[in-house]
């Protein structure tokens, strides 16, 4: 029995990686399940015993490049935090360090932003960026309700500018091939933009108010 129950999760760590592989080179649409199954060496009917639909493998693939940082942030936003904003900052910061150093999640990026997928693939790629968006926006409603998000924001404001911060980030340093050092700028970016949202924060020049 566990002989056996080993064989499976080897199968399916197998068909994860053959759909990585081709996900990230081919791109979601053009990697059908069967191309899965025959570079993974396995048959459509193991294939289909791990995973029903191609929504279920990026679904899995995503679980397993997952940053500890966004389960931190959900608890954060559900249970409360004594300083969103800074947990912010510092959960931002850590992705970046963990992005740099982790080829799984960099493509897992690739294959979220670099190809155009299939409708299956457009539509689950579209719901797991709105959930991080709502976790994001509830994270930054926290700040608000204890008075450390500056007026100038609203929570879906913050929001968005944190989000488009990272998501460029990332997407530029894929990009260029890798030619700066994502983690050291990007905290430099995040430690300013975090204290920008921060009530109190001294307003640029010209600025209306």
């Amino acid at each position: 029995m566990r002989r056996s129950k080993e064989d499976a999760e080897q199968t399916r760590r197998s068909i994860l990686d053959a759909a990585e592989e081709l996900f990230c080179s081919q791109g979601v649409a053009a990697s059908t399940l069967e191309k899965i199954s025959r570079r993974a060496g396995v048959t459509r009917g193991a294939l289909y015993w791990h995973f029903k639909d191609k929504s279920d493998l990026m679904e899995a693939l995503h679980k397993r490049s997952r940053p500890v940082q966004v389960t931190l942030m959900e608890t954060a936003a559900e249970t409360g935090h004594e300083d969103p904003l800074g947990f912010l900052e510092t959960a931002g910061i850590e992705m970046l360090v963990t992005f740099e150093q982790d080829e799984r999640q960099q493509r897992m990026f690739l294959i979220m932003n670099s190809h155009s997928p299939d409708e299956e693939g457009a539509a689950w790629v579209q719901r797991v960026n709105a959930d991080l968006f709502r976790t994001l926006s509830s994270l930054i409603r926290r700040a608000e309700a204890n008075g450390s998000l500056s007026p100038d924001f609203s929570p879906e404001e913050a929001g968005v500018i944190t989000l488009a911060t990272m998501q460029g980030l990332l997407h530029e340093w894929l990009r260029s091939g890798k030619g700066f050092p994502l983690a050291g700028l990007g905290a430099k970016l995040m430690v300013r933009q975090i204290a920008m949202l921060r009530h109190g924060a001294p307003k640029p020049r010209g600025a209306p108010g």
